[in-house]
């Protein structure tokens, strides 16, 4: 039955996806149904969350709206991580066309009694349908965790919920089958829809931020997806902003179907080949003197230049923004406070105190969105290990192995190259916070922050070898998947392990939980060096492996 058509075979390829990410996306809701019903039985923990409400820079993250109840602790929770979905989408979309045209498999389906439009149409409509699953898979549990912990939630808002989740994705995947249009290749595709992503948070935290910046947040498809809160009785979905989020997917689908139809296979649209046109026929010329030939380990830093730049700089962009933004909450702050304090000297005194540049209280302020920029680099090194993964299953390491290089050598150099690569986005991850505390006059502790900065390098490379190791036995797909699992389970350990009060032994297991909070105590070294002991542990393994193993 799944191959009968293009819809059914494309859907069916996401069987695994559609599985992994709407039950991993699905139990974070009962997660935090039960993390809150812990909270409320102690009068401690309710009154953190009151505390919560008032500091200065929760509004970077989410609206906190009735979050003493159990509905708003898990709507503002969420309202960052189960938008992470848009990631998958955008990977598959680019994946889907581009992807194919890069390894040739569609040359083969184009051959077939089916029209361009048809093709790419029932190939959308899958990726469409499987975020509608995956939806669907929240929603159910979503429900369930209400019941069982107790929570109010009936079925119609359980369905809005897992709703609102698939079309804020289905954006992100749009906009990445259009960019894919324009480029040669599925990696820049992904790249900029993920900067795009990106960004789009950041528009959504300065419009929660800055004094009248609301039109800077109606930029971003994130502020649709947050008007509707549909675990929140007093609020529920918002039916125009959810519309509008269908109609923007729909809209952003059909250019790039569009355009898909009018370019030739393996090429960007006409209107990226002018501009690239001059570099194309520059490139034709082989680079026979190029410093990227002298070595295994140069050739492979030569192709993690582009996209380690491009991931850099945009953590580096991004990490500055809310940096200005943190200082631009505490400022707001201040001046409510000092107008409440105003002919009360002493009151002033300690209103100046709190709100002051100390760079211990700047350096707290920071550390949430240090822990999130720690998923990132960890992100990016999945990306690297994947590269690995896809080289030896697309046969790109065959002509290297049949120069005089040993196996372990090719291994350990492609490997240097990463680590090499995660220096550099930690040294643009430290200038660009740098200097935009300097520019807005946040005192931050510059030791704390090269240790917060470069303390992120380990994790990264824990990350990067456990793919190296998986790759000696599975393909590309499994091993994303596993370490994208690898790294969400990490992370759940390491936030909700102090809500349920598990041993902190068990909680010792998630990587950053290792990383800690460098920009208040600093960096533990004991904890660096078992990153670095368990990443060198995997890296020999795999290097025994693809030195012994058939390619």
């Amino acid at each position: 039955m799944w191959l009968r058509s293009i819809f059914l075979k494309t859907l069916r390829d996401y069987r695994v996806p559609i599985l992994g990410w709407g039950l991993g996306m699905g139990v974070l809701t009962p997660i935090n149904f039960a993390g809150f019903v812990t909270f409320v039985d102690s009068p401690a923990g309710l009154a953190g969350l009151r505390t919560l409400v008032q500091s200065p820079a929760v509004r970077l993250f989410g609206e906190p709206v009735d979050i003493i109840h159990a509905g708003g602790y898990a709507t503002f929770r969420l309202s960052m991580a189960l938008s992470m979905l848009g990631v998958w989408a955008l990977l598959a979309a680019s994946r889907t066309l581009r992807g194919e045209e890069e390894r040739g498999s569609l040359d083969l389906l184009l051959s077939v009694p089916r029209s361009r439009s048809r093709i790419a149409a029932e190939k959308v409509a899958a990726i469409g349908a499987a975020l509608l699953l995956m939806g669907l898979l929240i929603s159910l549990l979503a429900f369930a965790g209400g019941k069982l912990t107790g929570v109010g939630l009936g079925p119609g808002a359980a369905f809005f919920f897992g709703l609102n989740i698939a079309l804020l994705a289905s954006v992100f995947g749009s906009l990445a089958l259009l960019v894919s249009q324009f480029t040669r290749e599925r990696r820049p595709a992904a790249g900029t829809s993920g900067a795009l992503l990106g960004l789009s948070f950041v528009l959504t935290a300065a419009g929660r931020t800055v004094p009248n910046g609301e039109w800077m947040a109606r930029a971003s498809p994130i502020h649709y997806f947050e008007l509707s809160k549909p675990l929140i009785p007093q609020v529920g979905a918002d039916p125009m902003a959810m519309m509008t989020l269908a109609v923007v997917s729909v809209v952003l689908s059909a250019l790039g179907v569009a355009l898909f139809v009018r370019r030739d296979v393996g090429a960007p649209v006409a209107l990226a080949r002018r501009f690239s046109g001059r570099r194309a026929k520059a490139a034709a010329a082989l680079p026979l003197r190029s410093w990227s030939l002298g070595s295994v380990f140069a050739r492979s830093l030569r192709s993690l230049m582009a996209p380690t730049l491009w991931w850099g700089v945009a953590i580096a962009a991004y990490t500055a923004i809310l940096t200005a933004l943190i200082h631009q909450a505490r400022q707001n702050i201040a001046d409510f406070f000092n107008g409440l304090a105003k002919g009360n000297p002493v009151l002033a005194d300690m209103i100046a105190r709190l709100v002051g540049g100390e760079d211990i209280a700047n350096g707290a302020l920071l550390t949430g969105i240090f822990t999130l920029l720690t998923v990132v680099v960890a992100a990016f090194a999945l990306t690297l290990a994947n590269r690995w993964a896809a080289d030896e299953q697309e046969g790109r390491l065959e002509l290297l192995l049949g120069t005089p290089h040993s196996r372990a050598r090719v291994m350990l150099a492609r490997f240097s190259a990463v680590l090499v690569a995660l220096i550099v986005v930690a040294v643009l991850l430290f200038t660009g916070t740098a200097l935009a505390a300097a520019g807005v006059g946040m005192t931050l502790n510059a030791s704390l922050l090269a240790q917060a900065a470069f303390g992120m390098v380990p994790v990264g490379l824990v990350i990067a070898a456990v793919g190296y190791l998986l790759a000696g036995w599975l393909r590309t797909a499994a091993v994303t998947g596993i370490l994208t699992a690898l790294l969400i389970g990490s992370f759940l350990l390491a936030v909700l392990g102090p809500i349920f009060h598990l041993p902190a032994i068990v909680v010792q297991f998630s990587i950053f939980e290792q990383y800690g909070a460098p920009l208040v105590d600093g960096l533990r070294p004991a904890s660096a060096v078992r990153l670095i002991a368990v990443a060198a542990a995997a890296l020999a393994v795999a290097t025994v492996r693809f030195a012994r193993k058939d390619l």
